[in-house]
């Protein structure tokens, strides 16, 4: 079993890697967790160089999602089981005035990854096929419900990183893969 985490320099990609590292399958549903036998491998991904203090039990792989051909060498060369999609341009003001640049890494790059993910052979032994859990942000919501809101809820985008992030979603749904989507 190989779990990548594209990401892994982020607050968020950071702490997954210590959770991987303590229990490897915490974050896997039970059904998956009985059928993994062996080893588990941890790939975490990040653009340049790795700023994860701790430095033993994973492989470190610098990635730029925005970048196709990085995508399809660094998936290809691990072929991960499970991909943990952290990776993302998060500074909402920052998507405002770059939004190019916004888009390449919120939705680009979820085209690339979604699209590299399908081309690869499916785990051996395993009958998982690969999963991809792909994290998105609550912002995809106005904040108008006046409760909490639910994943059948209607998004409404009031900003472009939230719009980017949106879309990036619809690539994942719209993929032939395993997926889950986990708004923050």
């Amino acid at each position: 079993m190989k779990i990548l985490v594209t990401g892994s320099n982020g607050l968020l990609g950071q702490k997954i890697i210590y959770g991987l590292l303590g229990d490897p399958l915490c974050l896997l549903p039970d059904d998956v967790r009985k059928k993994i036998k062996g080893e588990v491998q941890i790939i975490a991904a990040a653009k340049g160089e790795n700023r994860v203090h701790r430095k033993d039990g994973y492989i470190y792989e610098s990635l730029d999602i925005t970048s196709k051909t990085e995508v399809e060498n660094i998936f290809s060369k691990h072929q991960p089981n499970v991909v943990i999609n952290t990776a993302a341009m998060t500074n909402v003001d920052a998507c405002e005035t770059k939004r190019e640049e916004c888009w390449a890494a919120n939705v680009t790059a979820m085209q690339y990854i979604c699209d590299t993910l399908e081309k690869l052979p499916s785990p051996a032994g395993e009958g998982l096929g690969v999963r991809l859990i792909h994290l998105s942000t609550d912002f995809v919501f106005d904040g108008m419900k006046g409760s909490e809101y639910v994943e059948t809820d209607q998004p409404n985008p009031l900003h472009y990183y939230a719009l980017s992030k949106l879309e990036g979603e619809k690539i994942v749904m719209a993929s032939k893969l395993k997926w889950a989507i986990l708004r923050t």
